[in-house]
């Protein structure tokens, strides 16, 4: 065999196994926790905002389940599988300004339907989508955009949230894939899904609007095992409706269900063979909060911190592992052609002006 065949062979495989390499990724799970702080994911328990709305807080179970010296021993607490898994062996985040890593919003208005929105279709869109109460979302999202590439894969796509307005927020088109929220039911056949949307109507979430994460999650896996799906989004709430009513425990334990909850997937992929070594998944929120004791429940346009989010990649086309540091800003407007690129497909088709993938989760 001469020289030049044998360069020739060697340019293939080369060619062959970096095709290979790009092309591990086959679904796409996306996961928001409404409205979690960065300060909390990167730090764990905040003294301060514990003490602001419970004088006696290190009384209660929360504080001797959280509390430690440091951030990292805290946020280690809070959420041990995020952080000691995940984040150490399989994969990164970002959004830790104290490392010199932003994650930012390019919405203007701070708030859950432009900031999921934002996510989901790659653009925001401040001077059409002002309100939570907005109609359905006219922009089409990289759900609808994988759903019409998938369209011989049925059940190939499917959105689960615990808030009533994904219902409009996650596609332009209603029944074009499932897409399930608060106590919307569907017709199934599958029997766990089928008790678990009549228990959801008995166990009632203190906001007429949400359900418990509980059910999002349950009924989002059961859909998961029951069909290949490649491009899924779960959308937990409570750690914005907790927020909110500045029930701070209950968002520190919230932020720790979670976790378990995260730690119960991964292990359900890591065993299926039709997700194992072939799925990626990003971790981010729709908005952040305020930042000291006075504003850490409030979000907006009044409340600038709030364009500080976070997000988390684990992918196995992805080598990076851990906190980003000294790296250039992100946007959520980025994460819809980020998710698209992980499976092969080229999110610019259905929109331009969508924001770029994530350069550094494909650099070689």
């Amino acid at each position: 065999m001469n020289i030049r065949r044998i360069s020739f062979f060697i340019v293939v495989l080369l060619f062959a196994s970096t095709v290979f390499a790009q092309n591990k990724t086959e679904n796409v799970i996306l996961i928001t926790l409404d409205g979690a702080r960065t300060q909390e994911i990167f730090g764990g328990l905040d003294a301060e905002v514990f003490r602001s709305v419970n004088k006696n807080f290190e009384t209660t179970a929360a504080f001797k389940n959280y509390s430690a010296a440091t951030p990292t021993e805290r946020r280690e607490r809070l959420m041990p599988f995020f952080w000691k898994t995940l984040m150490t062996s399989y994969g990164s985040i970002a959004g830790n300004r104290n490392l010199k890593s932003e994650a930012k919003t390019t919405n203007k208005l701070f708030f859950s339907y432009p900031g999921y929105s934002e996510i989901l279709t790659g653009q925001a869109h401040d001077d059409v989508i002002k309100s939570n109460s907005h109609p359905q979302n006219p922009y089409p999202s990289f759900l609808d955009f994988v759903n019409r590439k998938l369209a011989t894969e049925p059940n190939a796509v499917a959105e689960f949230s615990s808030w009533d307005a994904f219902m409009r927020i996650g596609t332009n088109k209603p029944g074009s894939f499932v897409v399930n929220a608060a106590y919307e039911t569907y017709p199934t056949n599958n029997k766990e899904i089928a008790e678990l949307f009549r228990l959801q109507s008995q166990v009632l979430a203190p906001w007429p609007s949400v359900r418990h994460d509980y059910f999002t999650f349950r009924i989002a896996m059961a859909y998961m095992k029951e069909h290949r799906t490649r491009a899924i989004h779960i959308g937990f709430d409570e750690t914005d409706d907790y927020a909110h009513d500045k029930n701070y425990e209950r968002v520190l334990d919230t932020l720790r269900m979670t976790d378990k909850w995260i730690e119960e997937l991964w292990n359900f992929i890591e065993k299926d063979p039709r997700y194992k070594g072939r799925t990626s998944i990003v971790v981010t929120v729709d908005h952040g909060r305020g930042n000291s004791s006075k504003d850490w429940s409030d979000h907006g346009e009044d409340v600038p911190e709030a364009q500080y989010i976070w997000m988390a990649f684990i992918s196995p086309d992805v080598a990076l592992r851990g906190e980003w540091k000294d790296a250039e800003t992100i946007y959520q407007n980025q994460i819809a052609a980020t998710l698209c690129k992980l499976i092969g497909l080229d999110y610019s088709e259905q929109n331009r002006e969508a924001g770029k993938p994530i350069a550094r989760l494909f650099a070689k």
